[in-house]
């Protein structure tokens, strides 16, 4: 039996599944990181927002918001993330914040279609 051909198709073939798998998983890592990226500037905003809103354990809706607002003005933190919409709410001694934003990836690429969202909470407890 005389058989005559050429590997190319077969090496492209697996050069092409290595590529794909290199993008997929560095896409995924880029979203886990947005995701802890955005929660963790809603995390720092509610307890920066909370303590400066809150007086003898009732936090001041206006001006949990408006602190909110000061700490990602301020925050270095907060400058890859291209804020989409933030809210506050206050329910009895817990404030609230909920952050959607877009990403700027750290490799340039300008991707930031995706808006990721996080909540964060702090609560108000007085000391006998």
């Amino acid at each position: 039996m005389n058989e005559r051909g050429t590997i190319a198709i077969l090496l492209s073939t697996y050069l092409s599944i290595i590529l794909l798998s290199i993008v997929g998983f560095s896409s995924v890592g880029i979203a886990v990181l947005a995701g802890h990226r955005v929660q963790g500037v809603a995390d720092f905003s509610v307890i920066y927002g909370h303590d400066r809103a809150e007086r003898a354990g009732k936090p001041n809706p206006n001006k949990l918001a408006t602190e909110i607002r000061s700490f990602l003005a301020q925050s270095p933190a907060a400058r890859r993330l291209e804020l989409v919409s933030v809210d506050s709410w206050v329910t009895a001694d817990n404030s609230n914040v909920r952050i959607c934003a877009r990403y700027q990836d750290l490799f340039g690429l300008r991707i930031s279609s995706m808006t990721i969202c996080r909540q964060a909470a702090a609560k108000s407890f007085l000391l006998p």
